[in-house]
């Protein structure tokens, strides 16, 4: 295990007839996966319609937009590992990832902390030592601790300005939970790669991991039981692995000796349609009513998070087929333009989360919700937009020039390099 062997590594492409060095549909599927969590955030603005048969599906929907989240981790899993498992043969597989990486993740990221730096004595932002650990990408790990009140909470960035009320003065950065969970399995995944080499190894580390983790989390659980309140299970690396997992797998599987096509489109449906009965059966039956989300449910946050990856793994499957109408509907302009800024649209949605929220309470009016709504639309939109011309178009450049990986599923045409998320 410790010692190369690249007897089992692959070159790039080798396996299923599904790999290949782009996938236009993953572009749409960010924009879905965005449009969930977006609704996860700011569904509640929307109309309501008590007792309405409709009202209550609309509800009953936006209890599982988080799943969005777990879209993201599988797709993050089965791209990086494809390019990881395809680099193995190639120079510099450190150095190229590490660059490329950085290259697509810090220059947004760490232009929002230098701003928040720059701004700090003119609005007496208040820093503290949580704060830190979230421009670490370590945040994570203590918003469980804030929402028990044992520490600042380290998603809420406050600071003051004359003549707006205290409470309006949060900055909310919460939401990067997730981009901390994916940066860290960035630094460790690579390593594992490299040493272990084949992808039989790989694939059954990635089975071990999937099926040990619901146990972890029921554990966990039964010792901790504040770790479902906290957000603990939803929020720890260690409890989310196996979703980034799934997506790995995935991508050493196709690289093997797979199904065929149409067997793999079985297996993907089975997933989908298997993996959500579970998932309605546990809901109503197996646990007991009285959660405020689903997400709290201790189904869900045990058992729950993986099958919503097999859900999440199934419909990837169908999206990376050839030529098919859910294919054709993900590759739609639209939702290719959307998905392309998908990275500066979460990062943007969730910001300014708290100061809606405590303005609708002060101006409860039935109509400001959907204007709301609408508003913040328009600001992640836009945001995205101009952060990716203007912050990360010129960092995506540079990738081709000095970490060049060719062949790799992540790389999209050249012609379309300048315009990838990727």
């Amino acid at each position: 295990m410790g010692i190369p062997n690249t007897r089992d590594a692959a070159l790039p492409l080798q396996g299923s007839s599904l790999l290949r060095p782009h996938y236009s549909a993953l572009d749409g599927v960010r924009a879905l996966a965005f449009g969930l969590v977006f609704l996860w955030h700011y569904g509640y603005l929307l109309p309501h319609f008590e007792g309405n048969p409709i009202g209550k599906c609309l509800g009953s929907f936006l209890d599982w937009t988080w799943v969005g989240g777990d879209v993201f981790f599988v797709v993050s899993g089965f791209l990086i590992t494809g390019i990881l498992y395809d680099s193995l043969t190639k120079e510099k597989y450190f150095r190229n990832f590490y660059i490329r990486r950085s290259l697509r993740i810090f220059p947004l990221f760490y232009s929002f902390w230098l701003v928040t730096i720059l701004l700090t004595p003119i609005l007496h932002i208040e820093w503290n030592r949580y704060v830190s650990l979230m421009a670490l990408y370590l945040g994570n790990f203590f918003i469980a601790g804030g929402n028990l009140g044992l520490n600042s909470a380290p998603g809420l960035i406050r600071f003051h300005c004359a003549n707006v009320p205290q409470t309006l003065l949060t900055i909310n950065t919460e939401h990067f939970w997730s981009l901390c969970v994916e940066e860290q399995f960035y630094l460790a995944w690579p390593a594992v790669i490299w040493f272990v080499r084949s992808r039989k190894s790989l694939l059954g580390f990635c089975v071990l991991i999937i099926c040990i983790s619901p146990l972890f989390r029921l554990l966990w659980l039964h010792l901790q039981p504040q770790a479902l309140s906290s957000g603990t299970l939803y929020h720890s690396t260690f409890t989310r692995l196996d979703t980034l997992l799934f997506g790995a797998g995935l991508a050493l599987w196709l690289r093997g000796p797979s199904p065929s096509v149409r067997a793999i489109h079985r297996i993907a449906v089975m997933a989908l349609v298997g993996g959500t009965a579970v998932l309605l059966f546990g809901v109503r039956f197996i646990t007991v009513s009285g959660y405020p989300h689903v997400i709290l449910n201790p189904f869900v946050a045990t058992l729950g998070f993986t099958m919503v990856a097999v859900v999440s793994s199934g419909f990837l499957l169908l999206t990376i087929e050839r030529d098919t109408h859910l294919t054709r509907l993900l590759q739609a302009r639209p939702l290719v333009s959307l998905g392309r800024i998908s990275y500066g649209m979460y990062f943007f949605h969730h910001l300014p989360w708290t100061v809606i929220a405590t303005w609708l309470t002060r101006h409860p009016h039935k109509h400001l919700g959907p204007v709301a709504f609408l508003a913040v639309a328009i600001f992640t939109v836009t945001s995205a937009r101009l952060s990716f011309r203007f912050i990360e178009s010129p960092f995506l450049r540079l990738k081709s020039r000095i970490a060049p990986t060719p062949g790799a599923v992540e790389d999209p045409p050249p012609a379309a390099l300048q315009t990838s998320s990727t």
